[in-house]
């Protein structure tokens, strides 16, 4: 399965994501670009020393895009 960055919910870290489904591109008349957005699941990840973040919830993300932010994750 493929995989992606996203933001969680819950602690507002970038975290890894894995690709459910993905639905048709989109166009994004704001950027002039296609986005691609899709189902992910975010996988369980740490917030601190010894600590686990239990959101491993199912949320629509932008799955393929031809722009990033800062940290990488697609917008």
């Amino acid at each position: 399965m493929e995989e992606v960055f996203v933001y969680c919910k819950t602690c507002e870290k970038k975290v890894k994501a894995m690709i459910l489904t993905k639905h048709d591109k989109e166009f994004d008349e704001t950027e002039g670009t296609y986005k691609r957005y899709g189902i992910v699941r975010i996988l369980q990840h740490t917030i601190g020393f010894r600590k686990n973040c239990e959101d491993t919830s199912q949320i629509k993300a932008i799955v393929e895009s031809d722009s990033k932010d800062s940290n990488g994750v697609m917008n």
